[in-house]
């Protein structure tokens, strides 16, 4: 049977073997159950009438439900919505019976170099506040960096918090220990408590990862979503329209986990849902650790 649509099926086979090209599968067994889910697709799209976009969402699906394998209509960036977008996305400070608290709603590169602001602000008012509550419950990642550069005024010493597994040119796979290096100039020892929520994701549960494992911050709310895999982006067109779709790199495996973080998360020490959850902190905080 001729094949009604080359196009459709090029696009759809070219991000087919470019998983297989990038995605780090654990196991030969896990490799080949994708493959031949993948096959019962391929197959489908190549005898039906099936959207190329619907087929590659299936594609993607395959990959151990990571939310950062999706395929989305590519727009050009708009300037005047990342001005906007740029003040709610910022650090907000506001210190309250000596507890600082700081929101930050991402770790996005386009953002400037928050790490330092946030950094300067902690080290010059220093004298204000006896604990500190961090707010990254909006928080769905960008830059692991930054992250890792404010987080690390508040260690002394270096903390290995998991691991990364890679795929080289060559197939084989890779294991990078993640470890998070204090900051030379600056250190913080002040009580943390952090809140989390369901929405946490990627870079941003890269940064909660070494508070959770050294257990200097108290972590409350709920478990965060679970995936961070350095995802590259593949830019096709169907019908006419420009799609992006992101194939995760790597697998990150919190420390004293068997699984990845899709399947893990990572997990509140206090699980507390209700939306008075900064009351709750600043009074946990003004209960155990100040008074």
């Amino acid at each position: 049977m001729k094949l009604k649509n080359n196009n459709k099926l090029s696009a759809i086979e070219k991000i087919y073997q470019k998983i297989l090209e990038v995605y780090p599968f654990l196991t030969k067994i896990e490799k080949k159950v994708f493959e031949k889910k993948a096959k019962i697709i391929l197959g489908e799209s190549k005898y039906k009438k099936l959207e190329t976009e619907n087929t590659i969402k299936n594609l993607l699906a395959l990959l151990n439900g990571n939310g950062h394998a999706d395929i989305k209509e590519w727009y050009k960036p708009n300037r005047n919505f990342m001005r906007e977008a740029k003040i709610k996305k910022l650090p907000f400070f506001k210190i309250e019976n000596r507890v600082l608290y700081i929101k930050i709603p991402s770790w996005a590169m386009w953002l400037g170099k928050i790490d330092k602001k946030l950094n300067r602000f902690c080290q010059k008012n220093i004298e204000k506040y006896d604990a500190i509550i961090i707010d990254v419950r909006e928080n769905q990642g960008g830059s692991s960096r930054i992250a890792h550069n404010f987080a690390n005024i508040f260690f002394k010493k270096t903390v290995v918090y998991g691991k990364f597994i890679k795929k080289k040119e060559s197939g084989k796979l890779i294991t990078t220990i993640g470890k998070l290096k204090p900051n030379k100039k600056i250190f913080i020892d002040k009580p943390i408590l952090i809140l989390i929520s369901k929405k946490c994701f990627s870079s941003n549960e890269l940064f909660l990862a070494p508070f959770k494992i050294s257990k200097r911050a108290i972590l409350v709310g709920e478990p965060t979503t679970g995936g961070s895999a350095n995802p590259i982006s593949e830019i096709i067109k169907i019908s006419g329209k420009k799609f992006v779709i992101r194939i995760p790199t790597w697998r990150f495996f919190l420390k004293g986990e068997k699984r990845p973080i899709e399947k893990t998360r990572i997990n509140p020490d206090i699980i507390y849902k209700s939306k008075n959850i900064e009351k709750f902190a600043k009074s946990y905080l003004m209960k155990t650790v100040i008074n």
